[in-house]
């Protein structure tokens, strides 16, 4: 057997299954091209996969690299070194090759094809003509484009899980931290995962895409700063990660070198749009790309370039959308090729523009923002974020629109808070134009409503009617009312209420805005309520559902069906009710605005029927969602849940009344509640099966000590007390140490 492999100086991480996909493939296929971006470990993969094919069905395995080969009539000749042949009078060099290669069975790997495609193509051409026993295993950044090709993309390593409550037990195994482990040893023979480094790890290995270059390159600082440190500075990693060793190929020494030689390979217009693209944080489509990248400077279709840039290795397709990405790595060398082209300001200016026009309709409709626009606005939110940024750098009066749009995004991930903050700095700046305030104004009432904060609301509520009588924008004059309505509502003034309701689904109708005439309707329906107008309300609310299922929109239709479940339980049609409430979790239980009302709703079923200890069980489910955002009840429903639980606690024990009060379900168990209407009851068995030192861990849990604290108390480590909790969590059937706390405390484990 004969091979030039280089002799292997460090161990192989992970990619088994890679590994075996690329074995099955060779055994069908007599080329195949190893496609990936920069730093993806092609070159390691492709060499790991011709090793363990020389052991058994091939005579001679052939290295040809070819990263150092400048110009296409290099290339034979580099063949020909590799096979250690040299010219034979006036025989040419390629006809040399080809007879040794001819009857000989041979896997010629040929390394870094990217910027020779065109000469490498016609090598790998005549090689499978003229020898039939020859494959090929090629690796090039982009596919060689010939007949029999199959490509295979080369991806970076899976990323660690980085949740608090799985990252100790998850990430060790994890073959990205594994990685880093193995190449820090290297350069700090004591470094070890710890209960104190592992997060940072796993963060840093995920900040890096899985990107095996980007993590090697990485884990050489670890002799000089704390992982923590390292995954700090990885706002600009193409700074740090520049350590590689004297005898690598220049382009393996730093990350910044890496990416730099696929973009010189590029077409003019394939680097504007590169460059154009690294305003997109988080990801982008066709839509959005259009925009920023459609200029003079850029004659060509964008999908084209797109389409190229993928081809490239340099954009990335999101499975299962239509939408793109680039490695985070990438898309930073971007804007620096960005900044150096004096193009900042112009990108932005195309990307703000865009969202500008998506978020017009805050303006023209916002109680009709159509579901199209929400998820455009959703899945860009990032960007959107970027956007809003350069605005305030800028001083840009769009801002006020933008950060409406980027704080509607935001409260709808269940950051009200957040969003309220948003818009507080926005409007603290001077800006003077009336639509774009008032917008700003009217969202920040009403998020100031939704946490409670009546003053506030009520302020800016009063600001934003004196603005926008100014204004000839009637959508905008009625959502202004809708919102002043609601703070109405909230401070008992129904009859107020009332009045301004009826004339936004007046003004809703005479603009034939369905989603608008369907939200006033619902809200209509609130106030009936509360005025005890049950009939009314009931058919308000079943007019609007029709058209909030229309819509497309979860949140609208939720809204719908937890008032027209409410209506039906003042009625005493708990079934109805029953079936609104599951609907409504079923569509949009995640939702902290929607999921509170429903699980309350079927709390005072459960109670309705006798079960008490479900019924506080579902109130402390929807109160804990409630806290997580800071969203309160809507007064009138607060009382009603109130009065019920009250009745619940009188018919249980003292003690099984608070331990169920201050027992949410577990994810796992709300999930089986909505999903399936299952009820996964805790069962006191799961105690009996404790060993002592695990009752011991989950009472110590309970008082609220952290793993190491706990460890402390019991002389043992904190991985051992990270592995029982992770043990104690499977037995239990419980999703995270709060809730190993919770049941330790309701079960008094001590």
């Amino acid at each position: 057997m004969l091979s030039n492999l280089p002799a292997a100086r460090d161990s192989f991480i992970g990619r088994q299954q890679e590994l075996t996909k690329i074995d099955q493939l060779l055994r069908r296929h007599r080329l195949i091209t190893l496609v990936g971006s920069a730093g993806a470990g092609k070159t390691r993969l492709a060499l790991e996969a011709a090793e363990r094919l020389r052991r058994g069905r091939t005579d001679r395995v052939l290295l040809v690299e070819l990263g150092d080969v400048e110009d296409s009539r290099s290339v034979m000749p580099a063949v020909a070194a590799a096979l250690g042949v040299t010219e034979h009078g006036d025989e040419p060099i390629g006809q040399t090759v080809v007879e040794t290669l001819r009857n000989m069975r041979a896997l010629v790997v040929l390394d870094n094809c990217e910027h020779l495609l065109d000469p490498c193509a016609e090598l790998v051409d005549l090689l499978l003509n003229r020898c039939p026993a020859v494959r090929v295993l090629a690796t090039s950044r982009e596919a060689l484009w010939i007949t029999g090709e199959v490509s295979f993309h080369v991806e970076g390593l899976p990323v660690p899980s980085t949740d608090q409550d799985l990252v100790t037990t998850v990430a060790p195994r994890n073959d990205a931290v594994k990685l880093f482990v193995d190449r820090a040893r290297e350069r700090k023979p004591d470094f070890r995962l710890t209960p104190d480094n592992t997060a940072a790890v796993a963060l840093l290995c995920a900040r890096l895409d899985g990107m095996p270059l980007a993590i090697e390159l990485a884990a050489r600082w670890v002799p000089l700063l704390p992982v923590s440190d390292i995954c700090d500075r990885m706002d600009e990693p193409l700074e740090l990660l520049t350590l590689g060793c004297r005898k690598t190929s220049p382009r393996q020494r730093s990350l910044r070198e890496a990416i730099d030689w696929s973009y010189r390979l590029l077409a003019p217009d394939e680097q504007f749009a590169l460059r154009r693209l690294s305003v997109f944080d988080g990801g982008f489509d066709l839509a959005a790309a259009t925009e920023v990248c459609s200029t003079e400077r850029s004659a060509e279709p964008v999908l084209d370039v797109l389409s190229r840039l993928q081809a490239k290795s340099l954009l990335t397709a999101i499975p299962g959308t239509t939408r793109f990405r680039q490695l985070e790595t990438i898309r930073l060398h971007a804007r620096e090729k960005l900044v150096a082209a004096g193009e900042t300001n112009t990108a932005f200016e195309a990307l703000a523009r865009w969202f500008t026009e998506l978020s017009d309709v805050l303006i023209t409709a916002p109680l009709s923002v159509p579901a199209e626009v929400q998820r455009k606005l959703d899945d860009h939110v990032d960007s959107l974020l970027a956007a809003v940024e350069w605005a305030a750098d800028r001083g840009d009066e769009r801002l006020l629109l933008l950060t409406s749009a980027l704080a509607d995004c935001t409260a709808r991930r269940g950051r009200v808070g957040q969003a309220r903050a948003l818009l507080r700095d926005a409007l603290r700046r001077p800006f003077t134009r009336g639509d774009y305030r008032c917008v700003a104004l009217n969202h920040a009432a009403w998020f100031a409503a939704v946490q409670g904060d009546h003053d506030e609301a009520l302020e800016l509520t009063g600001e934003a009617a004196r603005l926008v009588r100014e204004l000839d924008h009637p959508a905008l004059v009625m959502s202004c009312r809708s919102t002043l309505a609601a703070v109405q509502q909230s401070s008992g003034e129904l009859e107020a209420s009332a009045e301004n309701r009826t004339e936004c689904l007046r003004v809703a109708e005479m603009l034939g805005e369905p989603l608008a005439r369907a939200t006033c309707l619902v809200d209509l329906a609130r106030t009936a309520l509360r005025l005890g107008k049950t009939d009314r309300a009931m058919k308000a609310v079943t007019k609007a559902l029709p058209l909030c299922r229309a819509s497309g929109i979860p949140a609208r239709v939720a809204s719908a069906l937890n008032t027209l479940g409410v209506i039906a339980l003042m009625q005493g049609d708990l079934e109805e009710a029953g079936d609104a409430f599951h609907e409504c979790l079923r569509i949009d239980g995640e939702n902290p605005m929607s999921g509170p009302d429903a699980l309350e709703g079927l709390a005072i079923i459960a109670l309705s029927r006798g079960q008490a200890e479900r019924a506080l069980r579902l109130e402390a489910t929807g109160r804990a969602m409630r806290r997580t955002v800071g969203v309160v009840a809507d007064p009138f429903w607060e009382q009603k849940v109130s009065g019920a639980m009250r009745t619940a606690r009188t018919m249980l024990s003292a003690q099984e009344a608070n331990a169920a009060a201050w027992t949410p379900l577990t994810p796992t168990e709300t999930e089986a509640f909505i999903q399936d209407e299952l009820w996964l009851d805790r069962t006191d068995a799961a105690e009996d099966e404790l060993d002592d030192q695990e009752r011991r861990i989950v009472a110590l849990l309970a008082t609220g000590l952290t793993n190491k604290q706990i460890a402390n108390r019991l002389g043992l480590s904190v991985r051992t007390v990270a592995s029982r909790l992770q043990r104690l969590r499977e037995k239990l059937g419980l999703s995270s140490r709060e809730d190993v706390a919770a049941w330790g405390a309701e079960k008094a484990i001590g």
